[in-house]
Formats: structure tokens, sequence, C-alpha cells
């Protein structure tokens, strides 16, 4: 039985880790080495493993993949402190908080996150600003409710009961006992965090909103891929399969994490 439930983890560190060990390299490459893969002119004869600009695909998909990993980083760990910190305000006893943080909550909720970032890639063209509002209007009213739940059961935990008897303060408590359950939470929750990073940047990079002209992204290529997938079906199959092999991949470990 313990076979089995590994199993998916083990396929999907299989994929996730040669995919990220090789996105890096080439762009530790391509930067330090001053690689030239970015090459923005338009080629008259398409090549199989080659783009529109006569650029090497796989290389090229995972150079997007390291910039857009990179990109992640700020915004989910923004979302996370910032969602954590509003949960812990759930532990306050007093009503008028909980109120105020139930209505701000049901407010984000209701506001459309992707229409709003999409209204802004308009007006601010090529902005990351646009990808950092929309993921957090998209992910940060989920995640505090998240946390908000997780802290909430362990208040009626016997140890804290008893931990409150004994006489423990609120800053025992939440550096001994919630902030490292929460932390332990981040990690269960982490893949699905990444998933739905990922797809809200290579959306709006597929539309061409969130990221700078003079760099690629996922939905660029996607874009790309897109426009030549007759003259050339190796641009979108060289970018679209490692995303869905990464987004199979994280959703193996989240199943696995809440097993």
């Amino acid at each position: 039985m313990k076979i089995t439930h590994r199993f998916p983890a083990l396929i999907a560190l299989v994929i996730v880790v040669p995919i990220f060990t090789a996105s890096f390299t080439v762009s530790f490459i391509a930067y330090f080495f001053r690689v030239e893969i970015e090459a923005h002119q338009l080629e008259r004869n398409l090549h199989f493993g080659y783009d529109a600009f006569g650029r090497n695909c796989l290389a090229l998909t995972l150079l997007a993949l390291s910039r857009s990993i990179l990109a992640l980083i700020p915004v989910g760990a923004l979302s996370l402190l910032t969602s954590i910190g509003i949960a812990l305000l759930a532990l306050i006893n007093q009503e008028r908080v909980r109120f105020f943080l139930r209505t701000t909550l049901d407010t984000l909720s209701a506001l459309p996150g992707f229409l709003i970032a999409l209204a802004l890639g308009v007006i601010f063209p090529g902005s990351q600003a646009t990808f950092y509002l929309g993921a957090m209007l998209l992910i940060t009213p989920s995640l505090i409710r998240y946390f908000e739940s997780q802290l909430l059961k362990m208040q009626n935990e016997p140890y804290i009961h008893a931990s409150k008897a004994l006489g423990a303060t609120h800053p025992h408590l939440l550096s001994k006992h919630y902030l490292p359950a929460l932390s332990k939470s981040v990690i269960t929750i982490l893949p699905f965090i990444l998933t739905r990073l990922i797809l809200i940047e290579t959306s709006l990079s597929f539309l061409g909103l969130s990221a700078t002209p003079e760099h690629e992204t996922w939905g660029r290529l996607l874009g790309q891929g897109k426009d030549y997938l007759i003259e050339a079906p190796w641009i979108l199959a060289t970018a679209a399969l490692p995303l869905c092999l990464l987004l199979g991949s994280f959703h193996l470990l989240s199943h696995k994490e809440n097993q």
C-alpha cells in the first residue's frame, strides 16, 4: 500500500526534477556564456526543431520556463505571507474583526481578478505588475480561507486547550503551535499554488499582456505555435508537452500531500 501511495509522487519527481534542472542549466549557459538564443528576425524557411525566428525550440522552452519560475517566486511568496498574516486575524476574539475579514474576503472573491489583469494589461502593456496583481487577486482569497480554516481547526485541538490552561500566551501559541502547523500546510498546498501561478502567467503572456517583449515566455511560445500549427507543429508540441507534464506532475504531488 505504501508503494502505491508513493508511486505517483515518484513519477512526478522524475518529471519535475529533470525539467527544472535542464531549464536552469540552459538559463545559466545563456546568461554567463552569452549564448544567443533569442534572435528576433523572421526566417524564410522553417526547419525542424526551430521556430519562425530560427531559434532552437527546446532550448527556448527551457529558458522560458526558468524565467517563468523566477517570476513566480516573488508573487507566490507575497501571496503566502499576505494570506497567513490575514488568516491570523481569525485568532482575535473580536466579532468586528472577523466580520471585517469575512466581508473583505467575500469582496475580493467577487472581483473578476483575471478581467482586471486583462484591463491593466491593455492600459500598461508589457508590465509584470499585470501578472502580479492578477495572481494576487486570483489566489490570495482562497489561500486566506484555507489557512483560516486550518487555524480554526487548531483552536479546538486538545493540546491548544491544554496550553491555554497552563497559561500559555498568544506569542507562545503562535511560535510553538500555530506557525509550525501553518508551515506544514504551506508544503501541502505549494503544488496547487505553483499550478495556479503557472496557468495565470501562461494565460496572460499568451495574450501578450504580462511580460516585456524582449523576453520569451511559455505563453508567447504557445501563441507562436498556434500561428504556425500547420507549417511547423513542432513549435506548439515543444512548448505544450513540457507544460502539460509539469502541471500533471504538480497535480500528482498535491494528491500525494493530501493523502
